[in-house]
């Protein structure tokens, strides 16, 4: 296994932005009044919607992008990992 850095286009950021908010938005609207477990869910929601979307915004605008483990057995054919040998 090797480690490499991978970063998402501008779109994709975009667009991770933008079902995050709307994500946090379906949840505060959903679940603001629920007692006990709903509003411990709340916050599990919340905290989990905000480290996602911090994340693809991290990997989408900083400089070096996140990092990601490659996998060598995860391709589907032979065919891809041919052309990259002739870059």
């Amino acid at each position: 296994m090797r480690t490499m850095r991978y970063k998402p286009s501008k779109p994709v950021a975009v667009l991770s932005i933008v079902m995050g908010i709307g994500l946090l938005v379906f949840g505060i609207a959903n679940f603001w009044d629920a007692g006990g477990g709903g509003r411990a869910f709340l916050v599990f929601w919340c905290l989990m919607v905000v480290a996602v979307t911090g994340l693809q915004v991290w990997a989408a605008f900083s400089k070096n992008g996140s990092m990601g483990v490659l996998m060598p057995g995860a391709f589907v054919s032979g065919d891809d990992e041919e052309s990259r040998s002739t870059r």
